[in-house]
């Protein structure tokens, strides 16, 4: 059965705009009255990283990096999970994450995160450096990670040394 919507009353409006990864459904929805107005927004479908690991192993990064300050504090869990791949579950308003430290930290966060579908070539270092462009921001402006060079920081061994724990999987 498909959606059906039955709306009645003066000034009705209904406002529909569901991105490409919408599913049907098939609810059914009345409303009647004055100025009635249904209103369903969904948006194409955000960048993201290649589904990769899950959710759990996401919000254990995700505070790893909140905690560290690698990452702003108000950064948003859900928008995080979706485009980092550790999610499917695309959020109503995707915002980039902003990135803290320095390029390389992020470079090695990604690579470290996503070393397994870099190595598998499911994944190009092209492609993650294009992604990270439009899933992080440094300083307001789109994050550009630069070519590979060793830094030799606290931050950088933070990284290197952060390992999700088996026993929240």
């Amino acid at each position: 059965m498909a959606r059906k919507i039955i709306m009645t009353g003066d000034e009705v409006q209904y406002i529909e705009r569901r991105g490409a990864n919408s599913v049907a459904d098939d609810r059914e929805i009345r409303m009647e009255g004055k100025h009635v107005r249904y209103e369903e927004q969904g948006s194409a479908q955000a960048t993201h990283f290649p589904q990769n690991h899950n959710e759990a192993v996401g919000k254990q990064w995700f505070d790893f990096l909140i905690t560290k300050g690698f990452i702003e504090r108000d950064s948003e869990l859900d928008s995080w999970l979706y485009q980092m791949g550790f999610s499917s579950g695309q959020p109503a308003e995707v915002k980039p994450i902003a990135w803290l430290r320095t390029v390389e930290t992020a470079r090695m966060m990604l690579t470290k995160i996503h070393g397994n579908l870099l190595e598998s070539k499911q994944l190009t270092v092209v492609k993650m450096n294009e992604l990270a462009s439009k899933c992080f921001t440094k300083q307001g402006e789109p994050l550009k990670l630069a070519k590979p060079k060793k830094e030799f920081s606290a931050d950088a061994d933070e990284i290197e040394n952060f390992l999700p724990t088996i026993s929240d999987l």
